[in-house]
């Protein structure tokens, strides 16, 4: 029911609207959505190939950042051999059989030279020294020489212990700022170890090796090992907590930051570093999506994966579409005055055709419209012409028509009295030959009286069933007074339609015919009549019958054919008043003679009769 008011509404709104309204707003419509498809298209399709670009653009740039930022992994592993071959320094390890001052004598040397390595070793947070050869004295000052037991805790301690050097992840400083580490073991002249060297890098040393590349600092950067596991984070996410790698140490964990969940996970580092490989893919995840990058291995099996907003890398190309849109639609507002006045010179002959219109409506019928610049207004401008010039004939033939009916009515008017002289006429004759004994010549008199005036029915054109049966009759019972033979008309009528109203004298054309060209053999001409009512349909029929014993029709006759004058004029009667549906059917009937079969509608009111002949006199 909503759908059909809110169609009702539209329908009543478009009738309500101006043709240039209209197509103005149609031409808008169609060109915003033209505009719009074509803007979305060439923008995703710019965006697309453009970020495929900058992907590769910042992929080539992460790999380079790898090889050039992971150098100075040879200026920290050399920095660990010297002190692992220093051999004053294996000498100050060296504290058998020295005393107490000389331990913290050597103590303190081995500090300076820790300190000094310190000093001349670029982008080194720590240099520390683990040994036992110190355990029995202590320093007032704060050294970077530790007990090894104080490190044997750790979980890379392991890994250690199996190689000579090897890169370790270590637990936050007092700042909280993570560390990596390298360890290299100090043996003596035996072939023993005697200490270990640990130098710390902090997240800012190496940041600072990508100072000179900011663009690989972008959005978040990871720092990822051969097994996949994460060493150090760099970007917009702090971390915190801790994950095992696959060879037993702990790295830290990317911790819940700005991100409620991490863009990837372990599975997908493990995944991508077992490829060896570089590239870039896009993942989506809380916040949108984002493009992950990950590069080639450096020397030492590191590799950089680095994660950037898409909407960061497209703002861009966003402005570029927005700047795009405004032109367009600054080319759309143009258009649409140019269609509004491209319209407006369509819709001119149209209201100029409406005006003429409403001219030939106030009876103008001499308008005219001038010939417009278009083939369709050019033919709608000689229809309305044409239509205007045969208005004004059939006006002046109506006119006509309406002056000869007049003369019409006026000359049936007059030729009434002829009428009414002949049946005072035929009275007195009737009552002459009753005065002479003569009652066959009164009979005949008294119907053809009838018969007169049944057909005249005062110029009627429909009549009762019921007198043009009377009609019949008449006629049947004058011929039978002057044939040589005798005529037995029978009548078998619907009750229903004795009331009903048809045409009149169509019954008496077809017995005229059965009496001049019957001939009966058996010397009986025998006619029935039958009417009945049809209900079916919307208006109903009467169905008449008329049937005969003489020698039915010729072989290849028509009703075309015919020659006779009754036949025909009866037919064409019927469907002059009541349609083509209706008529006279004739055929040889199966036992002989003619069959005559004659539609008619059902007319039982006088209402009704007026609606048939369209309000003329019945």
């Amino acid at each position: 029911m909503r759908k059909r008011s809110w169609s009702l509404f539209i329908r009543q709104k478009l009738q309500q609207s101006k043709l240039t309204t209209l197509m103005v707003t149609c031409f808008i419509a169609f060109n915003l959505l033209l505009v719009s498809v074509i803007v979305w298209l060439a923008y995703q399709s710019f965006a697309t190939v453009t970020f495929t670009e900058i992907s590769k653009a910042r992929l080539a740039l992460l790999n380079e950042s790898t090889r050039r930022g992971f150098d100075f992994i040879t200026s920290v592993t050399g920095t660990a051999y010297s002190l692992a071959s220093n051999r004053e320094l294996s000498n100050l390890l060296d504290t058998t059989g020295a005393g107490r001052l000389t331990q913290i004598h050597q103590r303190r040397e081995a500090a300076k030279i820790l300190e000094h390595t310190l000093v001349v070793s670029e982008g080194i947070t720590s240099v520390e020294l683990y040994t036992d050869a110190f355990n029995g004295v202590t320093v007032a000052t704060a050294d970077r020489i530790y007990p090894v037991d104080t490190i044997t805790s750790d979980p890379w301690f392991g890994t250690l212990e199996q190689a000579d050097a090897a890169w370790v992840p270590l637990k936050e400083n007092a700042s909280g700022h993570s560390l990596i580490g390298y360890a290299q073991r100090i043996f003596d002249s035996h072939g023993g170890t005697v200490a270990f060297v640990l130098i710390r890098l902090s997240r800012e040393d190496i940041i600072s090796r990508f100072a000179d590349l900011p663009l690989v600092l972008d959005g978040q950067v990871l720092l990822v090992d051969t097994a996949g596991s994460l060493i150090m984070q760099m970007g917009e996410t702090e971390m915190a907590e801790t994950t095992g790698s696959s060879d037993g140490s702990s790295y830290p964990k990317m911790a819940v930051g700005r991100e409620p969940e991490p863009v990837i996970n372990q599975a997908w580092l493990e995944e991508h570093a077992a490829r060896g490989g570089d590239g870039f893919e896009v993942v989506s995840g809380p916040g949108g999506s984002r493009l992950v990058l990950y590069s080639r291995p450096a020397t030492l099996q590191w590799r950089l994966v680095q994660i950037i907003p898409v909407h960061t890398l497209l703002a861009p190309v966003k402005t570029a579409g927005w700047q795009v849109l405004g032109v367009a639609v600054l080319g759309l507002m143009c258009s649409a005055v140019l269609a509004w006045l491209f319209v407006r010179g369509i819709v001119r002959p149209l209201k100029q055709l409406i005006h003429r219109m409403r001219q030939l409506e106030g009876g103008d019928f001499d308008t005219r419209i001038e010939l417009s610049f278009t083939e369709e207004y050019a033919h709608l401008a000689n229809g309305f012409n044409h239509m205007a010039s045969r208005l004004t004939g059939l006006m002046d033939q109506v006119r006509e028509e309406s002056r000869a009916k007049r003369e019409a009515q006026t000359g049936l008017l007059e030729a009434q009295i002829k009428p009414h002289f002949l049946y005072n006429t035929l009275d007195m004759i009737h009552w002459r030959a009753m005065d002479y004994q003569a009652r066959d010549i009164s009979r005949m008199i008294v119907q053809l009286s009838k018969l007169l005036r049944i057909g005249l029915s005062g110029g009627r054109l429909f009549i009762r069933v019921r007198d043009e049966l009377e009609h019949a009759r008449c006629y049947v019972s004058i011929q039978a007074e002057r044939l040589p033979f005798s005529i037995d008309y029978d009548e078998r009528i619907d009750p229903r339609v004795r009331g009903c109203y048809i045409p009149k004298i169509i019954l008496q054309p077809f017995i005229e015919n059965a009496v001049m060209h019957g001939h009966p053999i058996e010397g009986v001409l025998r006619i029935r009549v039958e009417m009945q009512a049809d209900v079916g349909g919307p208006q109903g029929k009467v169905i008449i019958r008329i049937t005969d014993n003489g020698q039915g029709l010729p072989e290849g006759w028509t009703l075309e054919e015919a020659c006779g004058i009754g036949v025909r004029n009866v037919h064409q009667r019927i469907q002059l008043y009541c349609g083509a549906a209706y008529g006279v059917l004739l055929r040889s009937a199966d036992s002989g003679g003619v069959e005559v079969t004659i539609t008619l509608p059902r007319i039982d009111h006088e209402e009704k009769l007026k609606l048939w002949l369209g309000g003329e006199s019945a």
